[in-house]
């Protein structure tokens, strides 16, 4: 097994690593940025001549300001940069969820747009646009001044763990004081003694509240600022990252470190004097210096290092922490293991097998050149052209005379001027320079894919065919899709992927935000191990334009099927069906929160009230009361048949069992009864289907009367807050019925 690292050790890896890695100053990635830098602002070319035209082309700059539009469009049209896809099925409102809320951390908690301009804009220049995304619960403090509180509200305030009081000043209460002094006068009046009350006091007081309050931010990173290995491929299978910034040891001390480790460690102004820093503020900034007088505000060199290095000595390397002070890393003033880089990388031209690609400024640059050169000469060639030489024959003309140029002056010769001054005529270069610069235009836009169509410059594009121009415009736009792609599937999705990550890891509280206008409550916690999650960057083929007339063909088709279904939903086209296209045509066309221009049809079933039946007509409630008295009365009179065949039965009964006994006592014999019995089951017989008439009758006369009585229900109650004394009818009823 290895031995550990010692501190010693472990200073010597990283100042090597430091001054080893991509990007440290002096290296030609670093001359390539600022040459880069250079071209976008117009800076001179260095080839200048003295009294020569110093005109310089912006090809670089009018590249990129084309591009960068098209790609901020695709990526801030909606609310929503990504979208969560689930794996499974039962992640489907996990994902609905995730979507909505790392959206909502990426445009609220965080500035989306400026994040994304930046990014793209750095790339576009410095070959590679750098983030850094990371769960800061770094402390805020804040100093608030109250005044004239009362002793419960000082008490209530002091209370916060978080407030510490500054500054204190406390003074009698005068009102409070008289009010006293009046409730002490009624009390001796009263025969009372209320003791010795002290009068209120009123407080003014300055303190300081601190709050933590963890979340998920995002950084833009200055090109200069990152470092990374050099043959590192990505920035996850490199063995060291860093992020070198200036932090003043105000921002130190705050952020925890030891306040005498702080104090002595020695200023650095390397960064300051980096090239590309220079001149990214050539043109607003000649001395980059920080000459504080106060030495809080000093600036500090910091390297935020993260390495891979065998600390345990274990064999293995671990991936930690590493924050150090100065380039030689002198001082650590942190070390501790992480879970992962927190950084993220994209390019526009990625190049295979390394991390850093080439800049839209790359393509641009030599065509800048030559333009430049070219217009300078030109221009050169038209004031000579315009303000001609003359050959003169010395002594013969008066060179003060010829030297001042103005109408209607007089050059005084001593020969006829003929014979003595002679212009020498310059040849003119317009008819070979201008079709060099035209060609020079279409080298670029052969590079970049920036048309002068794209652009909107070609006055003449009228006369150019449609079909022509539409294939030059489809040859752009494949370019800007292809690295708007390349921007989602290498930055951008790293990013959300990283915010998904910190805000299940690290976020344990739940939260209340507006998601889609209402408010929900975001527990992330509830997300954990449930990474199955990918999320997609959406980008659709072709333009925006072309989207949004096919998803409007789309809803056409979609209304006639729905049409041919009988405006009924299903089998062919539902009303979910048609939602879908229409909230795209909205994302689509750059607007937001689809719910203000239509509603889910989802969401809107549940404030569908159910269709009730019509109600009965006057007639009809008097054909259903008639109907019922009729039933009544049926019901009655078999009722009354059937009373009197059961007395009738049970005097045939009688007068059969009289007649047997009679019979048996007359002729001393035993009557076989049980045949008789069975001929008068037959009474019973008639007497069972009897009842089940009167049963049905009955039931029938039940549900007529039911049905009756619900119809004249809403009228007796209507009439009952109609009557005199009871005002209007109320709220819900109708009006009576008029017989």
């Amino acid at each position: 097994m290895a031995d550990k690292v010692s501190e010693l050790e472990l200073k010597n890896i990283i100042g090597q690593e430091i001054n080893n890695s991509m990007g440290y100053m002096g290296g030609n990635l670093s001359a390539q940025r600022k040459k880069s830098l250079e071209y976008y602002m117009g800076e001179p070319l260095g080839t200048e001549i003295d009294g020569r035209s110093q005109v310089v082309s912006t090809d670089v700059a009018d590249t990129i300001e084309t591009i960068l539009p098209n790609l901020l469009k695709i990526f801030t049209a909606s609310d929503q940069t990504v979208k969560c896809e689930p794996v499974k099925a039962e992640d489907v409102e996990l994902a609905d969820q995730a979507t909505n809320y790392i959206n909502y951390i990426f445009n609220k908690d965080n500035d989306g747009f400026s994040i994304l301009y930046t990014w793209f804009k750095d790339a576009l220049i410095e070959k590679n646009g750098i983030v850094k995304v990371y769960w800061d619960e770094s402390e805020k403090v804040e100093q608030e001044t109250y005044e004239n509180l009362s002793e419960e509200e000082y008490r209530l305030l002091t209370e916060d763990e978080n407030v510490e009081v500054v500054e204190k000043e406390s003074f009698v209460d005068e009102f409070g004081k008289k009010e006293l002094d009046k409730l002490k006068s009624l009390a001796e009046a009263q025969g009372q003694d209320m003791g010795d009350i002290p009068a209120p006091k009123l407080y003014n007081c300055i303190i300081k509240r601190t709050t933590n309050a963890g979340k998920v931010k995002i950084e833009n990173i200055p090109p200069e600022e990152f470092l990374i290995q050099k043959t590192a491929k990505t920035i996850e299978d490199s063995n060291f990252v860093a992020h070198r910034v200036l932090k003043t040891r105000s921002d130190l001390i705050q952020m925890g470190f030891d306040k005498e480790v702080i104090e002595n460690l020695p200023t650095q102004n390397t960064v300051l004097f980096n090239e590309e820093r220079l001149t990214r503020f050539a043109d607003i900034d000649e001395n980059p210096l920080n000459d504080s007088p106060d030495e809080s505000t000093e600036d500090i060199e910091i390297y935020e290092c993260y390495i891979k290095v065998d600390v345990d000595g274990d064999g293995i390397a671990e991936l930690r922490k590493i924050t150090v002070a100065g380039n030689s890393a002198d001082t650590v003033l942190e070390n501790m293991p992480c879970d992962f880089i927190p950084f993220c990388s994209l390019t526009p031209i990625p190049m295979p097998h390394r991390f850093y690609g080439r800049s839209v400024s790359e393509l641009v640059e030599d065509v800048q050149l030559v333009k430049s050169t070219v217009m300078r000469q030109l221009l050169d060639n038209m004031y000579l052209t315009n303000n001609n030489r003359v050959a003169v024959m010395d002594g013969m003309v008066n060179l003060d005379d010829l030297l001042t140029n103005r109408p209607g002056g007089v050059v005084r010769t001593k020969q006829p001027p003929s014979q003595v001054m002679m212009p020498m005529q310059n040849q003119t270069i317009s008819q070979q320079a201008f079709p060099l610069l035209e060609y020079l235009d279409t080298v670029r836009e052969t590079r970049t894919g920036v048309t002068r169509y794209s652009q909107g410059l070609d006055a003449d594009s009228l006369n150019k065919t449609a079909t022509g121009v539409n294939t030059l415009m489809s040859q752009s736009q494949m370019r800007m899709e292809l690295i708007a792609r390349v921007f989602a599937e290498t930055g951008i999705k790293d990013l959300f992927k990283r915010i998904f990550e910190l805000t299940v890891k690290y976020q344990n509280k739940e939260r209340i935000v507006e998601l889609n206008n209402k408010f929900v409550a975001v527990s992330p916690t509830e997300w954990k191990n449930r990474y199955n999650i990918s999320i997609t960057v959406g980008l659709g083929a072709g333009s925006k334009d072309q989207q949004i007339v096919m998803l409007n063909n789309i809803l056409q088709k979609q209304l006639q099927a729905f049409q041919l279904q009988g405006n009924k939903e299903y089998p062919m086209v539902n009303l979910k069906n048609i939602y879908n296209s229409l909230a795209k045509i909205i994302e689509e066309a750059g607007l937001k929160n689809v719910e203000n221009y239509f509603i889910n049809p989802d969401e809107g079933r549940q404030f569908v009230q159910p269709t009730p039946e019509p109600k009965p007509t006057p007639i009809e409630k008097i054909e259903f009361t008639r109907i019922a008295s009729e039933e009544r009365r049926k019901q009655a009179d078999l009722e009354i048949q059937l009373k009197e065949i059961k007395s009738n039965n049970a005097k045939m009964v009688l007068e059969f069992e009289t007649k047997i006994k009679e019979m048996e006592l007359k002729y001393s014999t035993q009557i076989n009864s049980e045949q008789l019995r069975a001929d008068a089951d037959l009474d019973k017989i008639l007497l069972s289907s009897v009842n089940k008439q009167v049963l049905a009758a009955k039931l029938s006369a039940d549900r007529l009367s039911q049905q009756v009585d619900t119809i004249n229900k809403p009228q007796e109650s209507s009439e009952i807050n109609e009557r005199p004394g009871t005002g209007q009818a109320q709220p819900g009823t109708e009006p009576s019925e008029q017989s």
